[in-house]
């Protein structure tokens, strides 16, 4: 994150405690003011047990009726159905502040977006740790949401553990009381971090997806080349500018990849044509209205104020007859998509919620040749525990396919740095395979900057390796646009088209994937 951005909030945090928006209260230990006290109210005689989180470094009690997940680096996750749900980030701060982390991590809270109303917040100090305390709301989103918020933000040294707790209104209050006891409860340990993952295991993986008019067919040594090509969304006009370039290329690209939002329309002709040509196509549906500045669109998705846009997608999709893959909200661990959980006081399952109302409509219409493709990017921004992708997932019965996501931004910027294509897929790879190695993959867009390093180099290595080193990932998609002043084109010098072509002359690469019926 840029360094003035923190500046920003730090001064609009410091300002609203000098107006006293933001109240600080010396406490002597165990005490918070107002309604919430610390000493827990109906529940001495229920049963309590200790937790210990060696990964994160601290303990706890909790209510022994709540269910517990620990995701080793990331969260730990109490929950009890239908009553509360408490999420635990120990947040290491490197070389930023206790209050750059809380406010950024807390500015939708601040903003109003998605629904949010901020019921209080106030600077504390709790069993002598200098804590911050939120209390928020926003619209319930159907029967059993838990849509009442409350956390503390205790600093422990260099470290920032959050407690971030959602109830209901009914239960709310009994919650709070749960989680003072916690608090009460709660010590800081020494962490030992994450052990090392073990190596991707081999994989031998042949794909086969069967439509009316064609079959996919990725045999276990290919893998299936695809191109984010220059366009116009919903009125595709693919072919007006690819076929020229395949013919430079000595390549047909057979997947081909395009974006939607909310004012996407296509035209289904143009669609019909990418499959009549033996193609393939993936839709990256973003939920949000092209362009739109701060728009958290996703409370009124998950009501359903877009059925009708979703539905005349699914019915397009539908009636091409063969495989289309979706890659709906992908990136949503960048703080650059308004479907981030930034933009929802840090809450992951909102884009769970989502992603669950988007797959069940497009099942509801029968759109069964629609794969759902799970795609966050592989560096988090911002880069906190709660944001990590694992928090995004929806699980296994939602996601056929699992995209990666990783450029090599060069140095056209000052914060960017030359990233080798191993350097970046190699430990992204190994991490995706322990997580998600039942499911087959894809580089869903990547490419490689021209400035701050050798990018026909660059692009060598990525053939080499996608043939020999990553036999999980069946399709890679290059992104052939300019992007600012990234050039990610592959004709962005001479030297870099030349190994692009060379590239594709692999045997590993040139095979008919879509075979016509």
């Amino acid at each position: 994150m840029r360094n003035w951005t923190w500046l920003v909030f730090l001064m609009l945090f410091l300002l609203a405690l000098g107006s006293g928006r933001l109240q600080q209260q010396p406490l002597v230990a165990g005490n918070i003011p107002g309604s919430w006290s610390m000493t827990p109210v109906d529940n001495e005689a229920r049963e309590w047990q200790e937790l210990i989180n060696k990964y994160d470094g601290f303990s706890l009690n909790y209510p022994a009726d709540w269910q517990l997940e620990i995701i080793p680096g990331v969260a730990t996750i109490l929950a009890k159905p239908g009553y509360a749900k408490l999420s635990i980030f120990a947040q290491p701060l490197g070389k930023i502040s206790a209050e750059e982390y809380v406010l950024y991590s807390n500015r939708s809270l601040q903003e109003g977006w998605g629904s949010i109303k901020l019921q209080g917040q106030q600077l504390l100090n709790i069993r002598g740790y200098h804590a911050w305390r939120f209390e928020w709301t926003r619209q319930q989103l159907g029967a059993g949401d838990l849509n009442y918020y409350f956390e503390y933000d205790l600093v422990a040294g260099k470290t920032v553990y959050t407690f971030m707790l959602k109830s209901n209104q009914a239960n709310f209050t009994a919650a709070v009381r749960d989680l003072n006891r916690i608090i009460q409860s709660f010590n800081p340990l020494p962490p030992q971090g994450v052990p090392a993952l073990p190596a991707a295991p081999p994989v031998q993986r042949d794909i086969a997806i069967e439509g009316r008019r064609h079959r996919l067919v990725i045999p276990a040594d290919k893998t299936m080349w695809g191109i984010l090509n220059p366009h116009k969304l919903g009125r595709l006009e693919y072919f007006e500018k690819l076929l020229p370039l395949e013919k430079e290329l000595d390549f047909k690209f057979q997947f081909l990849i395009t974006y939607a939002a909310f004012d996407t329309r296509f035209n289904f002709e143009e669609l019909k044509k990418i499959y009549d040509d033996n193609r393939v196509l993936m839709v990256a549906l973003q939920p949000w209205w092209y362009g739109k500045k701060d728009d958290t669109s996703l409370i009124d998705l998950i009501q359903g104020k877009y059925d009708n846009i979703l539905r005349e997608w699914a019915r397009q999709f539908k009636a091409l007859e063969d495989p289309v893959f979706v890659r709906f909200g992908n990136e949503m661990n960048g703080d650059w998509s308004t479907w981030s959980a930034w933009y929802y006081g840090k809450d992951t399952d909102i884009f769970k919620m989502a992603w669950e109302h988007v797959y069940r409509l497009f099942k509801a219409e029968g759109a069964n040749n629609v794969l759902f493709v799970f795609n966050p990017h592989d560096r988090s921004f911002p880069n906190f525990k709660w944001n990590n992708y694992l928090l995004y997932y929806p699980g296994d019965q939602t996601v056929d396919w699992i995209g990666l996501t990783g450029y090599n931004n060069g140095t056209s910027h000052a914060a960017d740095t030359w990233r080798g294509f191993n350097e970046i897929y190699e430990p992204l790879y190994r991490e995706y395979m322990h997580y998600f190695g039942k499911k087959p993959f894809m580089i869903t867009e990547f490419s490689s900057n021209e400035v701050g390093g050798d990018k026909a180099a660059w692009i060598r290595e990525c053939f080499r390796s996608l043939a020999l080193r990553y036999p999980n990932i069946k399709i890679a998609v290059w992104f052939n646009q300019v992007d600012g002043k990234w050039l990610y084109n592959l004709d962005s010098s001479p030297r870099s088209q030349a190994a692009f072509k060379e590239g594709l002359q692999d045997p590993h690469y040139r095979f008919q994937a879509v075979i016509p019926r």
